[in-house]
């Protein structure tokens, strides 16, 4: 998966669950923190996350209980 769709599909997360700019660029950095620390997705051999597990991190980033 590009870069592009990477970020367009963070986005698209951050909308759903109604991000500011602040907390969107935040979760980026919480995604690819997630990557460095070996909590990968299962998108690809790259460790990219699928739309379903990133819509998990994002209430994990949020503190959202039933993540």
């Amino acid at each position: 998966m590009g870069k592009k769709r990477d970020i367009k599909q963070i986005e698209a997360v951050a909308r759903l669950f109604h991000m500011d700019e602040i907390q969107r660029r935040d979760f980026g950095d919480f995604i690819e923190s997630e990557k460095l620390e070996g909590n990968q997705g299962t998108l690809n051999p790259k460790g990219d996350f699928t739309f379903e597990e990133l819509k998990q991190k994002a209430k994990e980033f949020l503190g959202y209980d039933d993540a």
